[in-house]
């Protein structure tokens, strides 16, 4: 079966909650293009390539769905969490004015040190086949 559906019927539920998801995500970006682009006297320029990125999410998006659907959910929400972590702290970091080693190069070290903290720290609180209880 479907995980997107119940029986024969849509999941309306979760249909609605995703929309509702990539409404607020869409608004965001919307918000950050005029703040970013008014300020600067760019707005044309911000608005061209937010909506360049929209298109190549869409494509990419719609060319990777499929291969995507198989991967474990678990694993696609640990993916997401290490990347908005790594992102969280590099624009916290460059709104504090901090200027980071390597610029822009720090994200993908800041994303290769919660994977291995991540990691490290599952395998550390994972009950081993001694410490399980027996049934």
């Amino acid at each position: 079966m479907d995980p997107g559906r119940v029986g024969d019927h849509l999941d309306w539920i979760a249909a609605l909650v995703a929309f509702k998801a990539v409404v607020l995500e869409g608004l965001g970006v919307v918000f950050i293009v005029i703040a970013v682009g008014a300020v600067r006297g760019l707005l044309v320029p911000a608005g061209l390539g937010a909506l360049a990125a929209c298109c190549l999410v869409l494509a990419i998006g719609f060319i990777i769905h499929k291969p995507l659907s198989r991967v474990p959910e678990n694993t696609l929400k640990y993916g997401v969490g290490v990347m908005l972590s790594a992102f969280g702290l590099f624009w916290m970091g460059e709104g504090l004015g901090v200027d980071w080693p390597g610029h822009d190069l720090a994200i993908p070290v800041f994303a290769a040190a919660f994977l291995l903290v991540g990691v490290a720290t599952t395998r550390l609180v994972r009950p081993t086949e001694a410490r399980r209880p027996a049934p």
